[in-house]
């Protein structure tokens, strides 16, 4: 309940991909949670109905306790700027005044359904006064007040925020500048989208793919990609516009003079061929090399030995890990909810005056109590289900036995990485459980790979890291112990996207694992199959216990099993 000193700020990400809503309180933020976890849909573009009565209710506050709304994103969304740019390449530029289909990035509708945002508020009666923040101001906000460091260097990059693509920041004396920025359509968002899309890929959803697949590919087109996208002596960096058909609004965003280059896209579903794992590697190389020398001139320019990374390009975990490794920083923090989903957290605290604390987790959504679990329980009778006194015993015991579960404890992680939350654990000793997993469990492609969690304390003897890596952000070597012995979560590449762990209920697992089979990793991946977002409710788990090859679920202190594949080893039941 709201008392009268309480100030209470709602920061909102809607209309586009990956809404969400934050809610802080005094400063401190109590509530954040993407809208797809409530509306089932991936990457929902919905107002965010779901996240922000979740968020009241967490609180235990009403719509009209809210003080202020904070939207990521300006009131005129640059429009004067698009409309100058579509009339300058007239009549090139008409595709950008139709709409675009189910699949894509909305265009005229987002410009139309963002004018609603009063009304939408309105109708949860919310009527707090809105205040709009630049979207890539939203971003670094994101790097800079949950990083490690007053002084740093701030570098963000997307699609596009209004109008802007990328932009360098400096924090220092509790006041962020920006330096620098490019603008669109010189755009390393809407390159890797295109590419992603030419690939067979939906953009703004698989471009994650597009970074496993980059993996396998050989080099062989990195030269005849480099004058796409190159570092520049004046702007930030350029992009070959001429090379693509996205700066002209086309639905095929890559285009046919890119098709001459690199030939033609591939059919989703289709066969993936060398060609396409080529591209994907060149795409990635070029990427990183051009986001590298950004990162350098930013060094020289503000000094900090501290680099804050936030906006979508930065759930890019292998371009995060060269940040780390090569930039020239101390430091390196990238926001975990890197997208537009986190530029909420980013408003919201602004607007709050939120102080600068560094982030310590990103368990920041609903927890599944016993009583919503036994409803769910109650709506599947095919299931046997066993009290345990030691859920993380009884867990490790069945993946040192080879088993696959899902594990529901606590609450529910803000971003894209489940974190122990809401996750499916392998026992990673053998290749064939990512197959497995990728193949029964997921249903996905079997090229992508799976991330590894260690114990904090073993991470530098299984890994080349020399920090914690809490948010399995970073990609980094494995050691050679760990191709050995722990292979399910080596990439082909012979890297891994680590997640250390300190503390929490995973980790309790992660020592009883070690315990019985000398390996302190687990294999950690999202609690969801192919499509569908992470669950979020004990109903959502059930789900994909049903659906999927998993052999158990651990919600708090209940084990439940589909009726038959009972797993009889472990734990005081």
């Amino acid at each position: 309940m709201k008392t009268a000193k309480n100030r209470v700020v709602l920061g909102l990400n809607a209309y586009s991909h990956d809404a969400g809503a934050a809610l802080f309180l005094d400063g401190r933020l109590v509530f954040a949670a993407e809208e797809e976890r409530f509306d089932a849909t991936k990457h929902s573009p919905a107002f965010p109905r779901g996240a922000i009565a979740a968020a009241l209710r967490f609180a235990g506050l009403e719509p009209r306790d809210i003080d202020q709304v904070a939207f990521c994103w300006k009131r005129g969304m640059g429009r004067g700027r698009k409309f100058a740019y579509v009339l300058r390449r007239f009549p090139r530029s008409l595709p950008f005044l139709r709409e675009r289909p189910a699949g894509l990035p909305p265009r005229l509708q987002y410009l139309r359904t963002v004018r609603g945002l009063s009304r939408d508020l309105a109708a949860l009666d919310i009527h707090a006064p809105i205040t709009h923040v630049a979207h890539h101001r939203a971003h670094a906000a994101q790097a800079w007040l949950f990083g490690p460091a007053d002084d740093a260097a701030i570098l963000t990059a997307d699609g596009m925020g209004e109008w802007t693509a990328t932009a360098t920041w400096h924090a220092r004396r509790g006041e962020l500048s920006c330096l620098a920025r490019q603008s669109y359509p010189h755009s390393l968002g809407k390159v890797y989208a295109a590419v992603t899309q030419h690939l067979g890929f939906r953009p703004d959803s698989g471009e994650g793919k597009t970074t496993g697949l980059a993996a396998f590919g050989r080099d062989d087109l990195v030269a005849a990609f480099k004058p796409l996208v190159q570092a520049h002596p004046e702007d930030l960096y350029r992009v070959a516009l001429d090379r693509f058909a996205y700066p002209l609004g086309k639905m095929r965003m890559a285009g046919p003079a890119f098709e001459a280059l690199f030939g033609p896209p591939r059919a989703p579903e289709s066969p993936l061929a060398p060609a396409h794992e080529d591209l994907a590697f060149a795409l990635q190389r070029v990427i990183e090399d051009v986001v590298l020398a950004v990162a350098r001139r930013l060094r020289a320019a503000t000094g900090s030995t501290h680099l804050g990374l936030a906006g979508g390009l930065f759930l890019n975990c292998a371009l995060n890990g060269r940040l780390r490794c090569e930039a020239g920083y101390n430091t390196v923090f990238a926001f975990p909810a890197a997208g537009d989903a986190g530029a909420a957290v980013g408003a919201g605290a602004l607007v709050a005056g939120a102080p600068r604390v560094a982030l310590t987790d990103v368990f920041w959504g609903d927890a599944v109590d016993a009583t919503e679990c036994d409803r769910a329980l109650s709506t599947y009778p095919d299931v046997v289900v066993t009290d345990v006194d030691d859920p993380a015993d009884w867990a490790a015991t069945a993946l040192a036995n080879g088993k696959v579960i899902g594990w529901v404890q606590g609450r529910m992680e803000f971003g894209p990485r489940a974190l122990g939350g809401r996750s499916i654990l392998g026992d990673p000793r053998q290749a064939t459980t990512r197959d497995h997993i990728n193949a029964a469990v997921k249903f996905r492609e079997g090229f992508r790979p799976l991330a590894p969690a260690v114990l904090d304390e073993e991470a530098a003897a299984w890994f080349e890291i020399d920090a914690p890596s809490p948010h399995m952000l970073f990609a980094a070597a494995a050691r050679e112990q760990t191709r050995q012995r722990a292979p399910a979560v080596v990439h082909v590449d012979g890297t891994a996207r680590v997640q250390t762990v300190a503390d929490g209920p995973l980790r309790a697992v992660l020592e009883g694992f070690h315990a019985r089979t000398g390996v302190p990793i687990l294999l950690n991946t999202s609690l969801n199959v192919r499509g569908q977002p992470i669950a979020r409710t004990a109903q959502d788990a059930l789900a994909v216990l049903d659906r999927s090859a998993l052999d158990a679920l651990v919600i708090g202190n209940r084990i439940v099993e589909k009726t038959g594949r009972r797993t009889t080893m472990g734990g005081n039941a």
